[in-house]
């Protein structure tokens, strides 16, 4: 399974996909969201969630959508789907999500997305990488995930609560 994944298989090579999943930090998983995207590159990254989540290994998502500008209706209802389809395994599995954007309005869509899908793990809104690495590690830290905690700390340059 790729560490890093670039969501991006019918693009040319020396075009940057708006969708990029990384787990060389797993238990945190790191997704970078793009401007834009399309709904083949959105079932592409739900497909690689997807496979993340079927570890059956508790972690903490960072969702960075700084540049994010609102997403079609369609792409959003089909995430909102995802969300349900998966709610079960999401709720088990996913310790929290921090989401990273500027935009109030990406603000307001991340919490009616998560208010749809009925998503009640903790979460925290961010502008920045920064207090999301440091919320992720206290995530970590509550549940004993200790080393965990320490290298995200560590890589994010974040220090301890």
């Amino acid at each position: 399974m790729p560490l890093s994944f670039p969501v991006s298989f019918a693009l040319p090579s020396d075009v940057v996909s708006p969708v990029t999943v990384d787990g060389r930090l797993w238990p945190l998983l790191v997704v970078k969201l793009g401007r834009s995207g399309t709904m083949q590159e959105l079932e592409a990254y739900l497909a690689e969630r997807s496979t993340y989540l079927a570890r059956c290994e508790p972690h903490v998502c960072i969702l960075d959508a700084r540049e994010v500008h609102m997403p079609p209706a369609c792409l959003r209802q089909r995430y909102s789907d995802w969300l349900r389809e998966h709610e079960a395994a999401l709720r088990r599995w996913t310790l929290g999500t921090a989401y990273i954007c500027q935009s109030p309005a990406v603000q307001m869509m991340v919490s009616v997305m998560r208010h749809v899908a009925r998503m009640t793990m903790p979460f925290v809104v961010t502008g920045t990488m920064p207090p999301a690495a440091a919320w992720a590690a206290e995530r970590f830290q509550e549940v004993g995930l200790t080393q965990a905690a320490t290298r995200i700390r560590t890589q994010f340059a974040v220090p301890a609560s």
